[in-house]
């Protein structure tokens, strides 16, 4: 199943100089891949891909991962999550501000994901 945040306008004040990624496996047996892929905008109509892995969520555990976007004025976050059972595992995308803080306005959380057909490339 892909999902994505959706294009998330990064203009306001203050904006958000990196992207933090909580990924938890809430399966107590089973571990799951998940892949990402980061897309920033430092114009109005150019989409670019910044950030793109694959990384293995053992069962019961968590990756927090931290990606820098300063300087763009939009970004979007899409994710691919297979595995035994892929509904066990739990994103959620927060902006931050160069002091680390939270953009409680940029904070897209599992249940706002949207569910896409695929990854775009």
């Amino acid at each position: 199943m892909a999902l994505t945040t959706g294009i998330i306008t990064n203009t306001g004040s203050p904006n958000a100089t990196n992207i933090v990624v909580n990924i938890g496996n809430d399966n107590l047996s089973f571990s799951s891949n998940v892949v990402y892929h980061i897309y920033v905008w430092n114009t109005l109509v150019t989409k670019a891909l910044i950030y793109s892995n694959s990384l293995n969520i053992n069962a019961n555990t968590s990756q927090i991962l931290n990606f820098n976007i300063a300087g763009n004025s939009s970004y979007e976050v899409q994710f691919l999550v297979t595995g035994t059972v892929p509904t066990d595992t739990v994103i959620n995308v927060f902006g931050t501000d160069s002091s680390g803080n939270v953009i409680h306005y940029q904070n897209v959380l599992q249940q706002e994901l949207t569910q896409i057909g695929q990854l775009n490339p």
